[in-house]
């Protein structure tokens, strides 16, 4: 396992003031998706030497660990998210009309990967695409109820799991060459579209085990030791990344270029069997490239 510290960043108090105020001038979360979409929400901090120092820290930060959790938020239904992703100095990406952010409430009564109670993989977001998201940031809401024992994150860097693939096993190298020299395709269970290519290419990754088994299951034409490879790819990821827990507000910056993200079981504390419980709750956005017209007219 790494003995890598986990990158936090504290929020300078005089900072968190600022974005406070800032975010606060919102009435609702959709008014400042609004903003985010047609102005640079952050606008107001441009001049502002601790979000200049903060900008730095982020992206300097995320190009040598491929991550950063930024720590000292309030949750606030995601105005404080838009504010302080707009440190990646990217577009955001949307899935409607000026909808930018998404919750994420974990429920022991679906198999949906993004609210599912069980473990998840190391993976990339819109891994189907045919161009994924170069960021992704994910702010804690509602803090697991069983933690810290459960609602685990993980962040593995593609040139340390590289690494770790390569000084391996002969099963390691295997997996190595599928992701850098192999042919793979992906796919979701709810749509015919099948991406298909090489996993890993100029030092950029897409990956997602589900994903893949959607399509070997579809196409029938993926390594016939596919569960192998993904299992070493998983080891790997675990073997060089750390384990660390996020409370309300804390928000994870990642890139989804250069890294995998990974959440651990989460657990549910029932109020009134079988519909009422707490449970983990998140608020995810993605953000894409300004600089590609393909994705600035999404």
């Amino acid at each position: 396992m790494t003995d890598s510290p986990i990158p936090n960043l504290k929020i300078d108090p005089s900072l968190k003031q600022r974005i406070d105020a800032l975010a606060s001038g919102f009435a609702s979360v959709g008014d400042a998706e609004i903003a985010a979409v047609s102005t640079n929400i952050a606008g107001p901090l441009r001049e502002d030497q601790n979000w200049i120092s903060f900008c730095d820290s982020v992206t300097s930060t995320i190009r040598t660990t491929g991550y950063v959790v930024v720590r000292g938020l309030d949750p606030d239904g995601g105005k404080s998210l838009l504010c302080v992703s707009a440190a990646l100095g990217a577009a955001f990406h949307t899935y409607g009309p000026n909808r930018i952010v998404k919750r994420f409430r974990m429920s022991p009564w679906t198999s949906e990967l993004s609210h599912t109670i069980r473990t998840g993989d190391f993976h990339t977001d819109g891994n189907v695409s045919a161009i994924p998201p170069v960021g992704t940031a994910m702010q804690c809401e509602i803090e697991d109820p069983g933690a810290p024992e459960y609602g685990e994150q993980r962040v593995a860097y593609l040139p340390h799991l590289i690494s770790r693939l390569a000084s391996g096993t002969s099963e390691d190298v295997a997996a190595l060459a599928f992701l850098t020299e192999g042919h793979a395709a992906m796919a979701h269970e709810r749509s015919a579209e099948i991406w298909q290519g090489r996993l890993v290419q100029n030092g950029i990754i897409r990956y997602h085990p589900h994903s893949l088994r959607v399509a070997s299951k579809r196409l029938g034409d993926q390594p016939q030791n596919i569960e192998l490879v993904i299992a070493r790819i998983h080891q790997a990821a675990i073997d060089v990344s750390v384990s660390f827990h996020t409370g309300p507000g804390d928000t994870v910056l990642v890139s989804n270029l250069t890294a995998l993200h990974y959440r651990g079981a989460c657990s549910v504390r029932f109020r009134n069997f079988p519909t009422e419980y707490d449970s983990r709750s998140l608020l995810v956005l993605h953000l894409k490239d300004p600089g590609d017209p393909e994705r600035a007219a999404r």
